[in-house]
């Protein structure tokens, strides 16, 4: 697959210079735009950082909106996900990151859609927002944006990896400089290989870790804080970029784990997934189920195997925070001065 990544890396390369020179069209929100992105497919950790994000924004009064592609939705063009009053469409429209974030946060504008400058402009319409955060926007040239924000994962060099398809890198290392700012992700997971790239060093950078910090319980019309989720014993699954991580954090936690089962990530659940949860579960003697928070949203997106799940076993997810080790100042005198200043491309 190597020759095929070195045309794609060719073709990223050309168009990349393309906006540089000014040659294709870059459209202006009209509001302060913070992008928050990756340079490799796959779990990078970059969602909890939006989240961060957004709640900082919210905390200085800020009237936000999220933009996001919506990966795997089962709809195309632009949706609004949330107008800031209520969710105003299903999981399977929305897709699994834009639902969580619509329903974490009702007062926030969700936006979906392959050009992120038409979903600018329709969150923009609403009425509601004065500032945007885009999800998965480095790639996005086309929207203006104040604040450039590129995920790295501390584990892993991602200098590496090929080039898609052989690999997982989405643009050559050398669109890097775009960012204003790097994000190392799973820093308490950190291998130091960014210490290697003077290009790396040289540039502004946070560094922070998610952690599981509460246990809820899903029934069929809520959700609530679950206080006895030590006395269970759970089977743990999920559809996530990096299951693993996951069962790291729940065994972080005590969580008790008699088995597991890994889906691809961004899966959408059929009937014969949920046989396979509920049937593994019970071979192992669970007395209940454990998954993240964006998988509740997929299978509550499809209400027959939700309802399936939640009538043979008690179904629990775990939440997440995040905390900034290093550069939390930096991070938010950066928010601060984009929510204030002008656009850059």
């Amino acid at each position: 697959m190597l020759p095929l990544s070195w045309l794609y890396g060719l073709v990223i390369a050309c168009r990349n210079k393309a906006f540089d020179w000014g040659l294709m069209r870059v459209s202006d929100a009209g509001v302060p735009v913070i992008s928050v992105g990756n340079l490799t497919a796959g779990g990078t950790g970059k969602t909890p950082l939006v989240e961060y994000i957004v709640e900082t924004c919210l905390a200085k009064k800020r009237k936000v909106a999220v933009v996001s592609r919506g990966y795997k939705r089962d709809s195309s063009g632009v949706v609004m996900v949330s107008d800031g009053g209520g969710v105003r469409v299903d999981a399977g429209r929305a897709g699994d990151e834009p639902m969580q974030m619509a329903r974490k946060y009702p007062g926030v504008v969700v936006v979906v859609g392959e050009r992120r400058a038409e979903a600018a402009r329709m969150a923009l319409a609403s009425g509601k927002t004065d500032l945007m955060v885009m999800d998965d926007g480095f790639q996005h040239r086309s929207l203006r944006r104040d604040l450039d924000i590129l995920v790295l994962d501390s584990r892993k060099d991602a200098f590496l990896t090929p080039m898609i398809p052989a690999g997982e890198r989405r643009e050559p290392t050398s669109a890097v400089r775009r960012a204003r700012l790097l994000a190392f992700s799973r820093a308490d997971q950190d291998t130091g290989w960014w210490k290697d790239h003077p290009l790396v060093m040289s540039m502004p950078a946070i560094h922070y870790r998610y952690r599981v910090d509460r246990m809820m319980r899903v029934f069929p019309d809520r959700e609530q804080a679950a206080g006895d989720w030590r006395e269970r014993q759970f089977f743990a699954f999920s559809g996530i970029g990096d299951h693993e991580d996951f069962l790291r954090q729940l065994r972080g936690m005590q969580a008790r784990l008699v088995g597991d089962l890994r889906f691809p990530d961004h899966r959408k659940y059929s009937p014969r997934d949920v046989t396979k949860i509920v049937t593994g579960a019970r071979k192992k003697g669970a007395d209940a189920l454990l998954t993240t928070e964006k998988d509740v949203v997929r299978l509550s997106g499809r209400v027959a195997g939700f309802e399936e799940i939640l009538g043979h076993f008690p179904l629990y997810y775990a939440g997440i925070t995040v905390d900034v080790t290093q550069g939390r100042e930096v991070l938010q005198a950066m928010i601060d001065r984009c929510v204030g200043g002008s656009a850059v491309q």
